[in-house]
């Protein structure tokens, strides 16, 4: 079964960054982790990497509703940088806005915006769905 090099977690709720580490811990899928606590940390370091020529994450999951840069500037500001097409995001929010929904279409991301908590079966699916 292949593995995923790296897995970059937005979120600004200490709760579910810990939830999110063991539910991919427990996958045994991926073999690095690494989390922001808001949009503009995640987005200054996904550039310094672009700007370095290291690998950006295989999978993203972003958080909607944080502090300094929310989600959707964070996808903004992400989605002109270099390799941004190659990586796999998901939306992982409690918010149930029609808005969000649409700005999440424009994106392309609108199948995949899934409501938190995230079930261990759905993981498994998104994880099939990245490493192919």
């Amino acid at each position: 079964m292949k593995k995923i090099k790296k897995v970059c977690l937005i979120e600004d709720d200490d709760i579910q960054v810990y939830l999110l580490r063991k539910l991919l811990q427990k996958t045994g899928r991926v073999l690095d982790i690494i989390d922001y606590r808001n949009g503009k940390a995640a987005y200054d370091a996904m550039k310094e990497l672009v700007d370095t020529g290291e690998q950006l994450p295989e999978l993203i999951f972003l958080d909607l509703n944080m502090p300094l840069w929310d989600g959707w500037e964070f996808l903004r500001e992400f989605s002109k940088l270099d390799g941004f097409p190659e990586v796999n995001i998901w939306i992982l929010t409690s918010s149930l806005s029609p808005n969000d929904y649409e700005k999440a279409e424009g994106y392309g991301l609108r199948e995949q915006y899934i409501s938190k908590p995230i079930e261990f079966s759905i993981m498994h699916r998104i994880l099939d769905e990245v490493t192919g």
